[in-house]
């Protein structure tokens, strides 16, 4: 298997390789916390989620997308063009914000298994 890679999406586009702790805190925030000057709901609406993508050149890929109201959607993948899904789309809905740093830390260190328990066991 070659080397993992790590992409965490911001909820307003901007793209993190390899995201430290304290950036993915920082883009979970973003999320959770809706108090930037002059923008509507609308606005919030619009740029609604952020997401982080795990995986290796040759598969398999894990993406788990958090959305401003705490909706989480895990997905696997056999490979990075989403091509053949491993197993359905798992959903939790009222994630709170400490548990979307948790969950997106330990998808970011490649900890894939405390992400699945949590979708299983939620």
């Amino acid at each position: 298997m070659s080397n993992p890679w790590c992409y965490l999406l911001r909820r307003y586009g901007a793209e993190e390789d390899m995201p430290t702790g304290d950036e993915i805190s920082a883009a979970v925030k973003e999320l959770y916390e809706e108090n930037l000057a002059g923008m509507t709901e609308g606005d919030y609406e619009e740029h609604g989620a952020g997401s982080l993508r795990y995986g290796y050149d040759e598969g398999p890929m894990y993406l788990l997308e958090i959305t401003r109201h705490g909706t989480a959607r895990w997905e696997e993948w056999a490979d990075q063009d989403y091509e053949t899904q491993l197993c359905p789309t798992r959903e939790v809905e009222a994630l709170p914000q400490e548990k979307a740093v948790l969950l997106w830390t330990c998808l970011a260190a490649g900890d894939i298994e405390a992400v699945r328990f949590h979708f299983q066991t939620a």
